[in-house]
């Protein structure tokens, strides 16, 4: 028996056919999963207004706030696309490299919502970009930018890559090509 991460896949799936950096797949999805929650949760600026009011602001206390002040819709749109759909993405992913047979109609349907969700992966991005600007434009602030937007793109980042390597392993799986040692 091919010992794999997932230990134990079941027969069939991509976590259990993968070869050379294929096999890592798991471990990137889960680097993703950690390197967002972080993403969320870490500051990603400090805005300081007037030389004396300083304000760090997570993406999760961003939203929050703009909850607080009525922004309803911005607060709705800033969860679904910066929490929602990328875990939305990451778990649809994991289940379709670990969990679901190559050979299962699932696959398809699982692979498509997983490349659906993935075209709207950067607009979270976008999101905390345009924050930025639109504070950094302001004459009476400043804003200092840290460590939580660097790991929320990192976030994105990875989880593109292995996205888009599972999707292609799977589609190659399911045009009937053999499964080959990779070079991921």
């Amino acid at each position: 028996m091919r010992l794999s991460f997932p230990l134990f896949a079941p027969p069939g799936t991509l976590a259990a056919e993968s070869r050379g950096a294929d096999r890592f797949l798991g471990v990137l999805l889960i680097a993703a999963a950690a390197a967002l929650v972080a993403g969320w949760l870490l500051p990603v600026m400090t805005v300081r207004t007037l030389l004396v009011f300083y304000d760090e602001v997570s993406i999760l206390t961003g939203a929050f706030r703009l909850l607080e002040s009525g922004d309803v819709a911005l607060f709705v749109l800033i969860v679904l696309f910066t929490v929602v759909l990328p875990v939305g993405k990451l778990i649809f992913a994991w289940l379709a490299w670990s969990r679901l047979r190559v050979d299962d109609p699932r696959v398809r349907r699982v692979l498509g919502w997983v490349e659906t969700i993935g075209r709207w992966s950067m607009l979270d991005v976008f999101v905390v970009a345009m924050l930025v600007v639109v504070i950094k434009l302001s004459l009476i602030s400043d804003v200092a930018i840290h460590a939580g937007l660097y790991v929320f793109v990192a976030a994105v980042v990875l989880s593109m890559v292995a996205v888009r390597r599972i999707a292609v392993l799977a589609h190659r799986r399911l045009a009937g090509d053999s499964p080959s040692p990779s070079s991921a």
